[in-house]
């Protein structure tokens, strides 16, 4: 490094340490300064950081769903509901209709009832296909139905972590094991795992739950299906899904109405909603730093007018103009780094009490995410405002006249 070089460095560590001295030497002025400047990076830090672990927490309750499939349904209301409803035989002109498709399965929410510890019981009954259809949640034993069993209207089940523990005993191997429903036998070759803890969002509904190959809708004695999901790829699931309900249409008539659902669309329609909350408090939060950036700007057009003769007497000693520019543009900006840094602990600290507190209790768990960004956006809003705020009354002190300044009372 150059002679000049080393000058710049070594300039720039000295106003540095004397606008730390110069803090500490006025420190309840400095943080009554800085007041507004921390209110606002820890307010924008903590709603950052909540809005992303709620996004994320969300997210991860919907994941046990699959993003490949949607469900077409009719509309409760319509001027013809019987007629709009869809039969058992429908998914398979559907799937001829729409080829692009990698499967339409008819799915059927049947009360049966079983027999436990010598006592009858009502269980839900669920009808699904080969593989992973609408319900991917993962298997803590056995597996998934394979095509020969339901093409061959097997009678095979797999249950629901909770149907395991209530039909049989806790924790119990039961892979190959019968269950007796409505007085026929089914063989287990499966059992998911334990369901994600849904907190407040987490709903009793269906939980003790036993699914069996959807061929077996019409031998249960059903010509109508509560509706069809239809397996597709994540990119083309929605338009495929909407495609169905043309097909369904072209079936039942033009006037009867369907919906299709599915989490790939629900996903992004809550990241959105998310991002724009975030966006919108965040935006209001950021009004704080605003205000702090005022604060700071006002007092440092006092501290050059309190220092006048000082700013006078470098001058006269042979202080250049970037000199002064410098001493006070440090000033600034350590008052704003100091100001973010406690701000960005009090953020953290708020964001971790409300993650850890409300956001687990309404979710049941929280995603981990990255500090990294949050805190970035933390340093960068706070050297911003030293550099918008700061430039202007170190402009100021620096364009000061030495023999005015000298004159200065």
């Amino acid at each position: 490094m150059t002679e000049s070089g080393n000058s710049v460095v070594h300039k720039t560590a000295e106003f540095l340490r004397q606008a730390i001295e110069t803090l500490w030497n006025n420190r309840f002025r400095s943080l009554l300064t800085m007041l507004g400047l921390i209110i606002g990076v820890g307010s924008v830090i903590a709603i950052l950081a909540v809005g992303d672990a709620t996004n994320r927490s969300v997210q991860n309750l919907l994941s046990q769903y699959s993003q490949a499939s949607s469900f077409v349904v009719a509309k409760q209301t319509q001027p013809d509901f019987q007629n709009a409803a869809i039969r058992y035989t429908d998914a398979r002109a559907v799937a001829k209709a729409v080829p692009q498709v990698k499967a339409v399965i008819p799915i059927m929410v049947i009360p049966m009832t079983t027999t436990v510890r010598h006592r009858t019981k009502t269980i839900t009954v669920i009808t699904a296909g080969a593989g992973v259809g609408f319900d991917a949640s993962a298997l803590e034993a056995g597996r998934r139905f394979t095509p020969l069993e339901v093409a061959a209207h097997r009678h095979v089940c797999i249950l629901s972590y909770d149907a395991r523990n209530t039909i049989f005993s806790p924790g119990a191997a039961v892979t190959g094991s019968s269950v007796r429903l409505n007085g026929s036998y089914y063989t287990v070759v499966g059992v998911q795992a334990k369901p994600l803890n849904a907190g407040l969002l987490q709903s009793d509904s269906g939980s003790e739950t036993v699914t069996v190959p959807y061929t077996l809708i019409p031998e249960f004695g059903y010509s109508y299906v509560a509706g069809l999901s239809i397996v597709s790829d994540p990119e083309h699931v929605t338009q495929d899904g909407n495609a169905a309900i043309d097909a369904l249409k072209k079936i039942h008539g033009q006037r009867s109405q369907y919906q299709e659902r599915d989490i790939k669309t629900l996903n992004e329609g809550i990241a959105k909603v998310f991002t724009v909350l975030t966006g919108v408090i965040g935006v209001i939060a950021g009004i704080s730093l605003l205000v702090g950036g005022v604060g700071i700007m006002n007092i440092m057009l006092v501290s050059v007018t309190e220092r006048t003769r000082e700013i006078g007497i470098r001058k006269a000693v042979g202080a250049a103009r970037t000199d002064i520019l410098l001493q006070f543009l440090s000033e600034a900006l350590v008052m704003c780094l100091a100001g973010g840094l406690i701000g960005l602990c009090g953020g953290v600290g708020l964001a971790e009490l409300v993650i850890h507190t409300l956001i687990i209790k309404l979710t049941g768990t929280v995603v981990a995410f990255s500090w990294a960004p949050i805190v970035t956006i933390a340093v960068v809003f706070s050297a911003g405002v030293a550099l918008v705020f700061g430039t202007y009354p170190a402009v100021r002190a620096s364009y000061l006249d030495p023999i005015e300044c000298l004159r200065f009372e």
